[in-house]
């Protein structure tokens, strides 16, 4: 166990000095980019890996002996039932931090008009489905 141990480990450093950062980007463009989408799609996904198969030699076309080539059949099923257990079952959780939500408002009162401006004070946890 050890020997497999030392192996994950130094698979693990290796991902810690390789994987960068997730960009940030400004709310407005991820709002943008988001309404663009058209969301996910298990035939755009399978059409993807069977193109890319030939790149680790394997075949995509007809058999040789003039049958149907069922690794690509294969692929399809996985990326249909990947897909279904994303868009069934997949739940995504955000925390809003403290003063990120900021509002403005308006009203009356017997002074006449005022203008109500607010924050949140506390961590908001936001929860929504994929499509």
């Amino acid at each position: 166990m050890g020997f497999i141990t030392n192996i994950a480990e130094g698979i693990a450093k290796t991902f810690e000095t390789t994987r960068t950062a997730l960009l940030q980007i400004p709310p407005l463009f991820v709002y943008s980019g988001a309404s663009l989408r058209p969301g996910l799609s298990a035939i755009s996904l399978t059409a993807a890996i069977i193109q890319r198969l030939p790149e680790a030699g394997i075949e995509t076309g007809v058999n040789n002996d003039g049958t149907e080539n069922m690794v690509n059949k294969f692929v399809r099923i996985i990326c249909e039932e990947v897909i279904k257990e994303i868009k069934d079952n997949a739940k995504i959780t955000c925390e809003i931090l403290p003063g990120a939500i900021n509002s403005v408002g308006s009203g009356a009162n017997g002074g006449g008009p005022i203008v109500i401006k607010s924050v949140n004070d506390m961590p908001v946890t936001a929860l929504g489905i994929m499509q």
